[in-house]
């Protein structure tokens, strides 16, 4: 159905939830006996990859995997996306760029295609994924970008809202199940949502493997503008910011856990578990910790929370105790 005559588009984000980056921006690429001799004569543009202001102010990670097609080895290659999470302004950014990739080994009439990962991580931290390799994600199948038109006539309009859920892949060519986890966009912008993922495919799975993925889309019908983000903190401040952080009873000794140490921590309680990463090496003595972080709550109002949930922030931790 066409848009209703006069329709703002509204601002749509779609964050996939859990991945591990790899540094600030990355190309993967598949070695193949067809494509690996292809793929060590590419010549990437001397310009870097531009991270979007807004998506840097923001902290907005991304991720774009693209099929690049070369048919002229002095020509743009064919560019087609994939699989895409993040802002529409990342996803514009790295075809724009994958554009500007040449194959000058390509002979007369020959045609070769390459599929290529590029990564924004805000923080510019290290993961775990390496090149090479592929996980879960990689191999995703989307329909395209997912738009939402509000019709003028909506009696009430919601400024703010979120909806967050898993999808369930059972079989490669099969929709997946859907299992929502909360959600507090409108009605439409939640049945389009389910409409536009139900849609997703993931051809490169084994059949009686299900792999299950967390997704968050976010409404915005007033766009970016003043949008809000997390700072970083010492541990102590931020545990200063937390709602009832004396609930539960705990105790860490941090000496244990190679400290000082960094974690990324993305807010998502009281909808969800809160996404947290050690930045660099993973250190096994700190999985109680992390997983304590990821039941916080920030002491925030309901409207503060809708704009902030999937905002990302660093915090520093200290050696010593914590004791609560």
């Amino acid at each position: 159905m066409a848009p209703h005559p006069g329709a703002k588009r509204l601002q749509a984000l779609v964050l996939l939830a859990g991945l591990a980056w790899a540094g600030l921006v990355q190309a993967q690429q598949p070695a193949t006996p067809n494509t690996s001799a292809a793929a060590a004569c590419i010549v990437k543009p001397a310009e870097p990859l531009k991270y979007p202001e807004a998506d840097k102010h923001l902290r907005n990670s991304g991720r774009v995997r693209a099929k690049l097609t070369f048919s002229r080895a002095d020509r743009a290659p064919q560019v087609e996306v994939l699989g895409w999470s993040g802002s529409d302004e990342s996803r514009e950014a790295a075809v724009d760029h994958l554009r500007a990739y040449r194959l000058p080994c390509l002979g007369a009439g020959e045609q070769v295609a390459l599929e290529q990962v590029v990564v924004f991580t805000a923080l510019g931290a290290e993961g775990d994924e390496r090149l090479g390799e592929s996980g879960p994600w990689d191999c995703l199948r989307m329909p395209g970008p997912f738009t939402f038109s509000e019709p003028p006539h909506f009696l009430k309009r919601v400024e703010k809202g979120n909806f967050l859920f898993d999808l369930i892949f059972e079989a490669p060519d099969a929709p997946p199940k859907v299992k929502e986890q909360y959600n507090s966009a409108p009605s439409r912008f939640r049945a389009d949502v389910l409409s536009h993922v139900e849609q997703y495919r993931m051809p490169c799975m084994k059949s009686g493997e299900p792999v299950q993925q967390g997704y968050h889309f976010r409404y915005s019908g007033g766009g970016n503008a003043g949008a809000k983000f997390l700072k970083d903190m010492d541990l102590i401040a931020f545990l200063g910011a937390v709602k009832d952080v004396g609930r539960v009873p705990v105790k860490f000794e941090l000496d244990t856990m190679s400290c000082p140490f960094q974690v990324r921590w993305k807010l998502y309680q009281p909808a969800s578990n809160n996404y947290v990463r050690g930045i660099g090496v993973q250190v096994p003595q700190r999985e109680p910790f992390l997983k304590w972080l990821s039941t916080l709550s920030l002491n925030v109002s309901k409207d503060q929370f809708e704009e902030l949930m999937g905002a990302e922030m660093v915090i520093r931790v200290p050696c010593g105790t914590i004791e609560l």
